[in-house]
């Protein structure tokens, strides 16, 4: 097994890719991120903020997963994918539909990895001296 991942380093990671996309998407590609209704554009901070949240829910999520088996955790990150991509849906353009997708995705993937409760498992000691 693996070495147990810190939340915090999970976040950073998290919202470093997020960021990332966004820039590439944004700044650099040109694309007008804008969703929803009444529309709204889709800033830096705004997608800083919401992979912090999904970050620490997703932490408090494993917390209560922990004992299961590994399967839960996967079932429900698969499940909370899904439903969450279909907000990108309310992107105003196909490319603001793909960004969002692509932060919904590379988002989960992240968090799903790096929060993965056998990395928490592997923290307790063995009994080999």
């Amino acid at each position: 097994m693996s070495r147990p991942v810190p939340v915090w380093l999970v976040a950073v990671a998290a919202s470093a890719l997020a960021l990332a996309i966004w820039v590439l998407a944004v700044p650099v590609a040109g694309v007008d991120l804008v969703a929803g209704a009444p529309a709204q554009t889709v800033g830096a901070v705004s997608v800083l903020v919401a992979t912090l949240a999904v970050t620490l829910a997703a932490w408090a999520v494993r917390t209560v997963l922990r004992r299961r088996s590994p399967t839960a955790w996967w079932l429900t990150c698969t499940i909370v994918l899904v439903i969450s991509m279909l907000g990108p849906l309310g992107g105003a353009s196909p490319a603001a539909v793909a960004t969002l997708a692509a932060l919904h995705v590379g988002v989960g993937a992240v968090v799903a990895v790096g929060l993965d409760p056998r990395r928490v498992r592997a923290r307790t000691p063995s009994m080999a001296a």
